[in-house]
């Protein structure tokens, strides 16, 4: 399911440059989380897989993000499916790593 946040933009710029903002502050969510999967995972065997999961998962979102705005390939929208899609995908991964956080945040 796709979740679009209100745009409000006046332009296609406009539109792009709300796009990539909302994924500024989505991306701020994410490396918050991540530092605290981080931290209580516990021991070092786990946080190398997590930091190999987590460079794996970081190269499936951009390229999944460019192949969905290559729809409009050239056209002056394709920046705000990519911004959109790579918003999507950063907000899933988000709940992936809160629950690595609620799994391990016992221990």
């Amino acid at each position: 399911m796709l979740v679009v946040s209100p745009l409000h933009g006046q332009s296609q710029q406009d539109l792009n440059a709300q796009g990539r903002k909302i994924l500024e502050k989505a991306d701020l969510e994410l490396n918050a989380i991540y530092k605290k999967a981080l931290a209580v995972t516990p021991d070092e065997k786990g946080v190398e897989l997590l930091r190999q999961a987590q460079r794996a998962w970081i190269a499936f979102r951009d390229a999944e993000a460019m192949l969905h705005a290559d729809a409009m390939r050239g056209g002056s929208a394709a920046p705000l499916l990519f911004y959109g899609r790579k918003t999507q995908l950063t907000r899933e991964r988000i709940k992936h790593l809160q629950d690595h956080v609620e799994l391990h945040g016992g221990r």
